[in-house]
């Protein structure tokens, strides 16, 4: 019990102190391993209580990132182009409700007089037109490269038609920003630019802020790609930004932010309940109970509410946003990404930290919990050579390989596999009827002989398995992940789970990714439900260096491995533990 209660109380006793130290050190442990350079701000009731930077705002000059680095802000553009909407409503110059055809008469005339402002705002205009981003069926636009204008968007996206009916569903949507960007045009008279100055920017004090170009050239925070792997190397955008024009075309300092932000508390910008709708009028995203305000992400973190928005280019990630609860204030900012983002790119790993494992631990540090550090490397010279194989299972083993100073883990077995994928590789199927029907749909599914598979389904599933339409849709599945993925190779079932109604993982191997499909399977041993499993991962990293971090303690950092998670190795005088992420499998010592 009393153990208990100093773990309940420790985020009740942390002192600003602690909690300075704390953050740094996630900073500092990240930064260790090139996994973040940027700026960092955090506020508490409007004091500062953290500001540091990290890294080169230029590596080729080795020139440093400092508190006045300017930096792409990318889609946290978007909280001041819903602000500037705002501002225009407080003006009485338009309303939320207004419908878009009242500025664009010609865009999809259809539907365009049932899409508002609101729409845009909060991601529910249902449009099939967008940019950046490309759908399963294809609509939308890849970023390009040379300049394009209103107008030519607007004819590009002519024939557009509607995903859901506005304001019923949620789909991010950069374009519907750059409608706003040129709304605020149309209203005020003025340029994009020129308005947000003007409006925003000087009343708020953000003194280095600015629409498309950089105030001070010198305090330019290039973008660069290589987080996390050898070597940073500046970066040249291609995208023109009239592309993302009010979606992610903005350059701030971290305390430009900040000062935004406390603007907008005080009601410097724009009324009390403009504020408040800012985060109320909001659309449900679909996911967990995220809902998404006007230009802010409405989330819960920890038990408590924590608004926030986040940005990424290639090159540049950043992510702003508050807990009301305690009346902190984040804002992190960084100039680079693992690669280019290009989709093309066979990377596997996370193309950056802030939006995901940073802001996390750093939401965690001011809840008064202990922040999740990446270990610092240790001297492991005094321990002798090794090598020895240890078995995961029947078909699966490892060989660690200690030579110098270097230490290696190798995968090996009957089968090709990867350290990073062994969740997925491993045989978890049973002697049971869900193990049976399993291996039944797989056998079916990558053979394409689908004789009696009905017999497993569920009603409606029966009717699917069993009709002429299922059967094309199942062998249409197959040969897009034929033409995705490559030559077929094997399948294996690598995980169930449940009692009564169960869901079986089969992990369908290809030649160059793999996919995962997720069986649902009744208590009457029926297939009720078949599902994508976005959890499987590819690699086909068989070999990865270690990095010692205390006795008989290793750190796998997938990132430089070969782009997957990172996993870390324990070893005992019988046993091999290979860690990923809180699950541990034991591999037994080759005799």
């Amino acid at each position: 019990m009393t153990l208990t209660l100093c773990l309940n109380t420790f985020g009740q006793s942390i002192s600003n102190k602690d909690l300075k130290h704390n953050i740094d050190d996630l900073f500092q442990s990240y930064s260790n391993y090139d996994r973040f350079i940027g700026s960092v701000l955090i506020s508490q009731d409007d004091t500062i209580i953290y500001q540091k930077s990290f890294g080169y705002a230029d590596v080729e000059s080795q020139r440093p990132n400092t508190a006045q680095s300017i930096f792409s802000i990318a889609s946290v553009t978007k909280t001041i182009t819903g602000v500037a909407i705002m501002k225009l409503v407080d003006d009485g110059a338009l309303t939320l409700d207004t419908p878009i055809s009242t500025y664009f008469p010609g865009f999809i005339p259809k539907y365009s007089k049932d899409i508002t402002v609101r729409h845009l705002l909060n991601h529910s205009s249902g449009m099939q037109a967008n940019i950046g981003r490309i759908d399963d069926e294809g609509n939308g636009l890849v970023l390009g490269e040379n300049e394009i204008t209103m107008d030519e968007l607007i004819e590009l996206f002519q024939e557009s038609q509607l995903k859901f009916e506005p304001g019923t569903g949620y789909e991010y949507n950069n374009f519907g920003y750059t409608l706003l960007a040129n709304i605020i045009e149309k209203v005020s008279g003025q340029s994009y630019a020129d308005y947000l100055e003007q409006s925003i920017f000087i009343p708020a004090g953000m003194k280095n802020s600015s629409v498309d170009t950089f105030k001070i050239l010198d305090e330019i925070a290039f973008p660069h790609t290589g987080l996390g792997l050898n070597a940073f190397k500046k970066h040249t955008p291609s995208i023109h930004l009239s592309w993302i024009k009010g979606a992610g075309n903005m350059n701030a300092t971290a305390i430009d932010l900040y000062n935004f932000m406390r603007s907008l508390n005080s009601g410097i910008l724009l009324k009390p309940e403009s504020v408040d709708k800012l985060y109320n009028v909001s659309q449900p995203t679909g996911i967990n109970d995220t809902e998404y305000g006007l230009g802010w992400s409405i989330e819960h973190r920890g038990g408590e509410k924590w608004i926030n928005h986040s940005g990424l280019l290639p090159g540049s990630a950043s992510i702003m946003g508050f807990l009301p609860e305690k009346n902190i204030k984040i804002i992190i900012l960084s100039n680079a990404t693992s690669t280019k983002l290009d989709a093309k790119d066979d990377f596997q790993g996370k193309r950056e930290f802030v939006s995901g494992a940073i802001i996390d631990n750093v939401i965690a540090a001011v809840q008064g919990k202990r922040p999740e550090l990446l270990p610092m490397q240790v001297n492991n010279s005094n321990k002798e050579d090794y090598n020895q194989s240890y078995d995961l299972d029947d078909t699966h083993s490892l060989t660690f390989k200690k030579q110098g100073n270097n230490y290696t883990l190798e995968s090996t077995g009957s089968d090709s596999w990867s350290i990073f994928t062994y969740a997925f590789s491993k045989n978890a199927k049973e002697d049971n009827k869900a193990s049976e029907i399993a291996s039944f749909f797989a056998n079916a599914f990558s053979t394409q002989d689908f004789n009696g598979l009905s017999d497993f389904g569920s009603e409606e599933m029966k009717t699917f398995f069993g009709s002429e339409d299922g059967i094309k849709q199942l062998k249409g599945i197959w040969s897009y992940f034929l033409e995705q993925a490559g030559a077929f190779k094997s399948y294996n079932i690598y995980n169930i789970e449940g009692e009564n109604t169960k869901t079986v993982n089969i992990r369908f191997h290809f030649e160059k990714n793999d996919v995962g499909i997720v069986l649902s399977i009744n208590k009457e041993n029926l297939i009720q439900g078949m599902f994508n499993d976005d959890t499987v991962k590819t690699s086909h990293v068989s070999k990865v260096v270690l990095t010692p971090i205390g006795k008989d303690e290793f750190f796998i950092n997938g990132h430089q491995n070969g782009g997957m998670q990172d996993l870390r190795v324990s070893l005992t005088e019988d046993d091999l533990v290979l860690i990923d992420n809180s699950i541990k499998f034991n591999a037994k010592r080759r005799n």
